[in-house]
């Protein structure tokens, strides 16, 4: 499903440059639930950003269903993103203005479906989740476990076959954690290819394979 090939990325710093990535390579087959570790400013989170599409890397090949990601345009990238990925992040990025619907919903604010389709699509996707009682309610009402769940609701609406998670459970409690590992779990089992950046030990025993970052390539302990 996914092929990296000597991926490299580094930014501005000052009158030079910090490289991040140096040659990552890495395989990921659909189904797989892989997670990926490493220290802090590692470069977890710049891999999965690349992987989204939300950058670019210096060089290297990124391959999805073979075709190069690397080589496309920005409007390419960005109906890449709509079409196959659905992106968690920690701190659950939630609209306080709009209820739990309407955020779920925001991904489908362009498309051409009508509003009666994308109110169903929502709903289908609350209730896959358990979560459908929480359609009226303001998000700035919400335990941080309910947010969680909301912003995975939003990831899953438009159905993506890849969904990257960056720390995903790094802001909730033991108790909300194992929920929402044992709801990735569930996804991964219903087809959801999954990839978790993590620091945390516990959260990466759930996946099939881990994958560390260091010295800004990726190595397979």
């Amino acid at each position: 499903m996914i092929e990296v090939k000597d991926l490299k990325k580094s930014y501005p710093f000052g009158k030079s440059k910090i490289e991040v990535l140096k040659g990552v390579n890495l395989a990921v087959e659909k189904g797989d639930m892989i997670a990926i570790m490493g220290r802090s400013g590692s470069g977890k989170s710049t891999l999965l950003n690349i992987l989204a599409g939300l950058d670019q890397p210096d060089s290297g090949i990124y391959l999805y269903e073979e075709s190069r990601i690397t080589d496309k345009r920005m409007d390419e990238l960005a109906n890449f993103r709509k079409k196959n990925i659905g992106f968690i992040l920690q701190n659950y990025p939630l609209i306080d203005s709009k209820n739990v619907a309407e955020n779920v919903g925001l991904p489908l604010r362009y498309s051409k479906k009508s509003n009666k389709q994308r109110e169903t699509e929502v709903t289908q996707v609350l209730d896959t989740l358990g979560i459908n009682y929480l359609k009226h309610r303001w998000v700035d009402m919400l335990s941080g476990g309910e947010a969680q769940r909301v912003a995975i609701a939003r990831a899953l609406v438009q159905h993506p076959d890849l969904i990257l998670a960056d720390e995903p459970t790094g802001s909730l409690d033991e108790e909300t954690e194992k929920d929402i590992l044992d709801l990735c779990k569930r996804l991964n089992h219903q087809g959801k290819t999954i990839i978790l950046v993590t620091h945390d030990q516990h959260v990466a025993a759930v996946c099939h394979k881990v994958y560390y970052i260091q010295g800004g390539t990726v190595v397979d302990k």
